[in-house]
Protein backbone atom coordinates (compact mmCIF):
# COMPACT_ATOMS: atom_id res chain seq x y z
CA UNK A 1 0.00 0.00 0.00
CA UNK A 2 1.50 3.28 -1.21
CA UNK A 3 1.45 5.56 2.18
CA UNK A 4 -0.07 8.86 1.19
CA UNK A 5 2.49 12.11 1.25
CA UNK A 6 2.51 14.09 4.24
CA UNK A 7 0.14 17.59 3.34
CA UNK A 8 2.66 20.10 2.97
CA UNK A 9 0.82 23.62 4.20
CA UNK A 10 1.07 26.73 2.29
CA UNK A 11 3.37 29.00 3.10
CA UNK A 12 1.58 31.85 5.58
CA UNK A 13 1.52 34.86 3.79
CA UNK A 14 3.81 37.79 4.13
CA UNK A 15 2.25 40.43 6.92
CA UNK A 16 0.52 43.27 5.25
CA UNK A 17 2.63 46.39 5.89
CA UNK A 18 1.11 49.04 8.42
CA UNK A 19 -1.10 51.72 7.32
CA UNK A 20 1.33 54.41 8.72
CA UNK A 21 5.61 54.24 9.75
CA UNK A 22 7.86 56.33 10.81
CA UNK A 23 11.14 55.47 9.09
CA UNK A 24 13.56 57.90 9.74
CA UNK A 25 13.47 61.50 12.00
CA UNK A 26 12.47 62.68 8.68
CA UNK A 27 10.49 60.49 6.97
CA UNK A 28 6.95 58.79 7.46
CA UNK A 29 5.29 56.26 4.98
CA UNK A 30 1.53 55.73 4.56
CA UNK A 31 -0.13 52.37 2.47
CA UNK A 32 -3.55 54.44 1.85
CA UNK A 33 -6.71 53.21 -0.40
CA UNK A 34 -8.74 55.78 -2.22
CA UNK A 35 -12.40 56.62 -0.74
CA UNK A 36 -14.60 58.54 -2.39
CA UNK A 37 -13.84 61.84 -0.11
CA UNK A 38 -10.80 62.14 -1.15
CA UNK A 39 -10.83 62.23 -5.28
CA UNK A 40 -12.57 63.90 -8.25
CA UNK A 41 -12.84 66.78 -10.18
CA UNK A 42 -12.35 69.25 -7.67
CA UNK A 43 -10.16 69.78 -4.30
CA UNK A 44 -11.02 67.18 -2.48
CA UNK A 45 -7.96 64.85 -2.99
CA UNK A 46 -5.51 68.32 -2.84
CA UNK A 47 -7.15 68.61 0.86
CA UNK A 48 -6.14 65.25 1.90
CA UNK A 49 -2.70 65.40 1.27
CA UNK A 50 -2.91 68.91 2.97
CA UNK A 51 -4.43 66.49 6.19
CA UNK A 52 -1.41 64.65 5.58
CA UNK A 53 1.30 67.32 5.62
CA UNK A 54 -0.05 67.90 8.61
CA UNK A 55 -0.16 64.40 10.14
CA UNK A 56 3.70 63.94 9.14
CA UNK A 57 4.69 67.21 10.84
CA UNK A 58 2.93 66.32 14.11
CA UNK A 59 4.55 62.97 14.17
CA UNK A 60 7.85 63.81 13.39
CA UNK A 61 8.51 66.99 15.40
CA UNK A 62 5.95 65.80 18.56
CA UNK A 63 3.39 68.44 18.38
CA UNK A 64 -0.23 67.86 18.43
CA UNK A 65 -1.11 70.16 15.38
CA UNK A 66 -4.39 70.22 15.58
CA UNK A 67 -4.50 72.02 18.76
CA UNK A 68 -1.86 74.08 18.73
CA UNK A 69 -1.02 77.29 20.46
CA UNK A 70 1.19 79.76 20.18
CA UNK A 71 3.56 80.90 23.43
CA UNK A 72 0.77 83.44 24.00
CA UNK A 73 -2.14 80.52 24.14
CA UNK A 74 -3.95 81.84 21.40
CA UNK A 75 -4.99 78.97 19.04
CA UNK A 76 -2.06 78.44 16.19
CA UNK A 77 -2.73 76.86 12.82
CA UNK A 78 0.13 75.21 10.30
CA UNK A 79 -1.05 77.42 7.40
CA UNK A 80 -0.73 76.41 3.48
CA UNK A 81 1.84 78.92 2.26
CA UNK A 82 2.99 77.37 -0.97
CA UNK A 83 1.79 74.14 -2.61
CA UNK A 84 2.80 72.30 -5.69
CA UNK A 85 1.90 69.06 -7.28
CA UNK A 86 3.44 67.88 -10.36
CA UNK A 87 1.87 64.54 -12.40
CA UNK A 88 2.47 63.28 -15.75
CA UNK A 89 0.13 62.54 -18.90
CA UNK A 90 -0.90 59.22 -18.01
CA UNK A 91 -1.09 60.06 -14.22
CA UNK A 92 -1.90 62.93 -12.83
CA UNK A 93 -4.12 64.88 -10.36
CA UNK A 94 -6.94 63.53 -10.97
CA UNK A 95 -6.37 60.38 -11.84
CA UNK A 96 -6.90 58.73 -8.31
CA UNK A 97 -10.45 57.35 -8.22
CA UNK A 98 -12.10 54.62 -5.74
CA UNK A 99 -10.41 52.09 -4.51
CA UNK A 100 -7.37 52.60 -5.79
CA UNK A 101 -3.95 51.67 -3.30
CA UNK A 102 -1.57 54.39 -3.13
CA UNK A 103 1.86 54.19 -1.36
CA UNK A 104 2.93 57.87 0.19
CA UNK A 105 6.37 58.84 1.07
CA UNK A 106 6.81 61.81 2.86
CA UNK A 107 9.28 63.55 3.96
CA UNK A 108 9.42 67.00 6.34
CA UNK A 109 12.26 69.54 6.59
CA UNK A 110 13.37 72.05 9.12
CA UNK A 111 12.66 75.65 8.07
CA UNK A 112 13.21 77.03 11.25
CA UNK A 113 10.47 77.17 14.15
CA UNK A 114 8.15 79.28 11.89
CA UNK A 115 7.97 77.02 8.66
CA UNK A 116 8.20 73.89 7.96
CA UNK A 117 8.74 72.16 3.95
CA UNK A 118 6.75 68.84 3.66
CA UNK A 119 7.77 66.67 0.39
CA UNK A 120 5.11 63.71 -0.88
CA UNK A 121 5.76 61.17 -3.09
CA UNK A 122 2.60 59.74 -4.01
CA UNK A 123 2.94 55.82 -5.83
CA UNK A 124 0.44 54.01 -7.57
CA UNK A 125 3.03 51.50 -8.33
CA UNK A 126 5.10 50.14 -5.08
CA UNK A 127 4.42 46.49 -4.25
CA UNK A 128 2.29 46.04 -0.87
CA UNK A 129 5.70 44.49 0.28
CA UNK A 130 8.49 46.49 -1.29
CA UNK A 131 10.65 48.79 1.27
CA UNK A 132 10.31 52.05 -0.77
CA UNK A 133 13.25 53.64 -2.95
CA UNK A 134 15.28 55.95 -0.89
CA UNK A 135 15.22 59.57 -1.76
CA UNK A 136 16.45 62.69 -1.80
CA UNK A 137 15.50 66.37 -3.07
CA UNK A 138 17.58 66.35 -5.91
CA UNK A 139 15.39 63.04 -7.17
CA UNK A 140 12.13 64.64 -5.65
CA UNK A 141 12.87 67.75 -7.87
CA UNK A 142 14.05 65.95 -11.45
CA UNK A 143 10.20 64.94 -11.66
CA UNK A 144 7.95 62.33 -10.64
CA UNK A 145 8.61 58.44 -12.53
CA UNK A 146 5.73 56.91 -14.20
CA UNK A 147 2.51 56.38 -11.86
CA UNK A 148 3.81 58.64 -9.19
CA UNK A 149 2.55 62.74 -8.10
CA UNK A 150 5.24 64.64 -6.18
CA UNK A 151 3.87 67.39 -3.73
CA UNK A 152 5.37 69.99 -2.34
CA UNK A 153 4.22 71.75 0.83
CA UNK A 154 5.38 74.51 2.46
CA UNK A 155 3.28 75.81 5.89
CA UNK A 156 4.14 78.63 8.52
CA UNK A 157 2.51 78.97 11.82
CA UNK A 158 0.38 81.95 12.20
CA UNK A 159 -2.41 82.88 14.44
CA UNK A 160 -5.60 85.76 14.19
CA UNK A 161 -4.34 88.90 14.70
CA UNK A 162 -8.15 89.88 16.15
CA UNK A 163 -10.36 86.96 17.20
CA UNK A 164 -12.69 87.95 14.74
CA UNK A 165 -10.61 88.73 11.43
CA UNK A 166 -8.97 86.44 8.92
CA UNK A 167 -6.92 89.37 7.76
CA UNK A 168 -3.75 90.06 8.64
CA UNK A 169 -2.39 86.53 10.21
CA UNK A 170 0.92 86.89 12.50
CA UNK A 171 3.61 84.66 12.92
CA UNK A 172 2.73 82.25 15.96
CA UNK A 173 5.13 79.29 16.53
CA UNK A 174 4.15 76.43 19.30
CA UNK A 175 6.71 76.07 21.81
CA UNK A 176 6.95 72.59 21.30
CA UNK A 177 7.53 72.69 17.31
CA UNK A 178 10.37 70.26 17.79
CA UNK A 179 11.70 70.88 14.44
CA UNK A 180 15.68 70.69 14.73
CA UNK A 181 15.34 67.00 14.76
CA UNK A 182 13.97 67.56 10.96
CA UNK A 183 16.44 67.35 8.13
CA UNK A 184 18.38 70.33 6.37
CA UNK A 185 17.05 71.15 2.78
CA UNK A 186 19.86 71.87 0.45
CA UNK A 187 19.45 75.92 -0.44
CA UNK A 188 19.44 75.33 -4.23
CA UNK A 189 15.80 73.23 -3.40
CA UNK A 190 14.39 76.11 -0.86
CA UNK A 191 10.79 76.90 -2.08
CA UNK A 192 11.32 80.64 -1.28
CA UNK A 193 12.81 81.94 -4.46
CA UNK A 194 9.80 80.67 -6.82
CA UNK A 195 7.09 81.58 -5.09
CA UNK A 196 8.71 84.94 -3.98
CA UNK A 197 9.33 85.97 -7.32
CA UNK A 198 5.63 84.48 -8.45
CA UNK A 199 4.45 87.72 -6.21
CA UNK A 200 6.45 89.86 -8.29
CA UNK A 201 5.54 88.69 -11.55
CA UNK A 202 1.81 87.20 -10.73
CA UNK A 203 3.09 84.24 -12.59
CA UNK A 204 4.72 81.08 -11.58
CA UNK A 205 6.20 80.66 -15.42
CA UNK A 206 9.69 81.89 -15.39
CA UNK A 207 11.06 83.87 -19.04
CA UNK A 208 11.10 81.72 -21.63
CA UNK A 209 11.10 84.00 -25.28
CA UNK A 210 9.27 82.27 -27.84
CA UNK A 211 8.41 79.17 -26.29
CA UNK A 212 4.78 80.26 -25.67
CA UNK A 213 2.20 82.13 -27.31
CA UNK A 214 -0.54 84.47 -25.99
CA UNK A 215 -4.07 82.51 -26.42
CA UNK A 216 -6.36 85.00 -24.22
CA UNK A 217 -5.58 87.31 -21.35
CA UNK A 218 -7.33 89.89 -19.52
CA UNK A 219 -10.12 88.11 -18.89
CA UNK A 220 -11.53 88.78 -15.15
CA UNK A 221 -14.45 86.93 -13.24
CA UNK A 222 -15.51 87.27 -9.49
CA UNK A 223 -16.04 84.70 -6.76
CA UNK A 224 -17.92 85.58 -3.69
CA UNK A 225 -17.25 83.13 -0.37
CA UNK A 226 -19.92 80.53 -0.51
CA UNK A 227 -19.70 80.47 3.68
CA UNK A 228 -21.44 77.05 3.35
CA UNK A 229 -18.70 75.21 1.77
CA UNK A 230 -15.44 77.15 1.65
CA UNK A 231 -14.62 77.81 5.11
CA UNK A 232 -13.01 75.58 7.17
CA UNK A 233 -13.38 74.49 11.12
CA UNK A 234 -12.35 77.55 12.36
CA UNK A 235 -13.67 80.03 10.44
CA UNK A 236 -10.61 80.43 8.19
CA UNK A 237 -11.10 79.74 4.34
CA UNK A 238 -10.01 76.50 3.37
CA UNK A 239 -6.87 75.98 2.18
CA UNK A 240 -7.81 73.11 -0.56
CA UNK A 241 -10.62 75.80 -1.17
CA UNK A 242 -8.29 78.13 -3.16
CA UNK A 243 -7.97 75.78 -5.91
CA UNK A 244 -11.31 75.45 -6.50
CA UNK A 245 -11.60 79.20 -7.11
CA UNK A 246 -9.38 78.87 -9.49
CA UNK A 247 -10.65 76.64 -11.41
CA UNK A 248 -13.82 77.80 -11.55
CA UNK A 249 -11.88 81.05 -13.05
CA UNK A 250 -10.30 78.50 -15.32
CA UNK A 251 -13.39 76.91 -16.52
CA UNK A 252 -14.97 80.65 -17.08
CA UNK A 253 -12.57 81.27 -19.02
CA UNK A 254 -12.64 77.90 -21.06
CA UNK A 255 -16.12 78.46 -22.20
CA UNK A 256 -15.64 81.95 -23.01
CA UNK A 257 -13.23 80.69 -25.29
CA UNK A 258 -15.69 77.94 -27.30
CA UNK A 259 -14.29 75.08 -25.38
CA UNK A 260 -16.97 72.74 -23.99
CA UNK A 261 -17.33 71.34 -20.16
CA UNK A 262 -16.80 67.73 -21.02
CA UNK A 263 -13.17 69.03 -23.30
CA UNK A 264 -12.61 70.47 -19.30
CA UNK A 265 -12.59 67.50 -17.54
CA UNK A 266 -10.15 65.37 -20.36
CA UNK A 267 -8.04 68.11 -19.79
CA UNK A 268 -4.76 67.22 -17.29
CA UNK A 269 -3.19 69.20 -14.93
CA UNK A 270 -0.10 67.81 -14.86
CA UNK A 271 1.52 70.56 -12.63
CA UNK A 272 0.00 72.79 -10.72
CA UNK A 273 1.89 75.75 -8.12
CA UNK A 274 -0.23 77.94 -5.65
CA UNK A 275 1.05 80.63 -3.49
CA UNK A 276 -1.06 81.98 -0.97
CA UNK A 277 -0.70 85.50 0.30
CA UNK A 278 -3.21 86.12 2.70
CA UNK A 279 -6.68 84.58 4.08
CA UNK A 280 -9.51 86.46 3.48
CA UNK A 281 -12.83 87.50 5.58
CA UNK A 282 -16.26 85.07 5.29
CA UNK A 283 -17.84 87.69 3.20
CA UNK A 284 -14.95 88.36 0.88
CA UNK A 285 -15.46 88.82 -3.01
CA UNK A 286 -12.52 87.85 -5.32
CA UNK A 287 -11.46 89.47 -8.84
CA UNK A 288 -9.36 86.44 -10.44
CA UNK A 289 -7.78 87.48 -13.67
CA UNK A 290 -6.83 84.79 -16.34
CA UNK A 291 -4.39 84.63 -18.74
CA UNK A 292 -3.28 81.54 -21.06
CA UNK A 293 -0.70 80.63 -22.93
CA UNK A 294 0.20 77.93 -25.86
CA UNK A 295 3.37 75.92 -26.02
CA UNK A 296 4.60 76.91 -29.38
CA UNK A 297 5.89 73.52 -29.82
CA UNK A 298 3.08 72.16 -28.99
CA UNK A 299 -0.49 74.12 -28.95
CA UNK A 300 -1.99 71.38 -26.66
CA UNK A 301 -0.08 72.53 -24.00
CA UNK A 302 -1.16 75.52 -22.13
CA UNK A 303 0.05 77.55 -19.26
CA UNK A 304 -3.02 79.10 -17.10
CA UNK A 305 -2.22 81.69 -14.89
CA UNK A 306 -4.51 82.78 -12.13
CA UNK A 307 -4.34 86.00 -9.95
CA UNK A 308 -6.82 86.27 -7.01
CA UNK A 309 -7.46 89.75 -5.90
CA UNK A 310 -10.02 91.07 -3.08
CA UNK A 311 -12.68 92.82 -5.38
CA UNK A 312 -13.14 95.34 -3.08
CA UNK A 313 -9.51 96.69 -1.67
CA UNK A 314 -7.42 94.96 -4.71
CA UNK A 315 -4.72 93.23 -2.25
CA UNK A 316 -3.50 90.00 -3.71
CA UNK A 317 -4.73 86.51 -2.21
CA UNK A 318 -3.58 84.23 -4.64
CA UNK A 319 -1.48 83.47 -7.71
CA UNK A 320 -1.64 80.44 -9.24
CA UNK A 321 0.13 78.49 -12.71
CA UNK A 322 -1.41 75.39 -14.30
CA UNK A 323 0.44 73.22 -16.90
CA UNK A 324 -2.35 71.72 -18.63
CA UNK A 325 -2.20 69.09 -21.70
CA UNK A 326 -5.98 68.83 -24.05
CA UNK A 327 -7.12 66.61 -26.35
CA UNK A 328 -6.97 68.78 -29.81
CA UNK A 329 -8.12 66.30 -31.77
CA UNK A 330 -11.23 65.39 -30.04
CA UNK A 331 -14.18 67.70 -30.49
CA UNK A 332 -14.45 70.58 -28.60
Amino acid sequence: MTPTPAHTPAPAPAPAPAPFQVLDPGTVRRRVTVSPAMCGHNSLFLGQVGDWTWETVGALCDTDVLAAKGAGGDPAYLAFFYYRVRGSREFHLRSPTFGDELDVLSRSFDFGSESVLTLHRISSTTAAGDPPEPWDPAAFHRGPAPGTLHVENFNRWVSRRHADSNRGLVPASPPDFHHTRLPALPEEYSPRPVYGRARRALTFREDTAGEYRSVAQGFTTRYGIDITRDLNGVGLVYFASYFSFVDQAVLRQWRALGRSDRSFLRRRTVDQQLCYVGNAEPDSEFEMTVTVRAAAADPAEELVDVVVRDAHSSDLIAVSTQRVLRDLEEAE
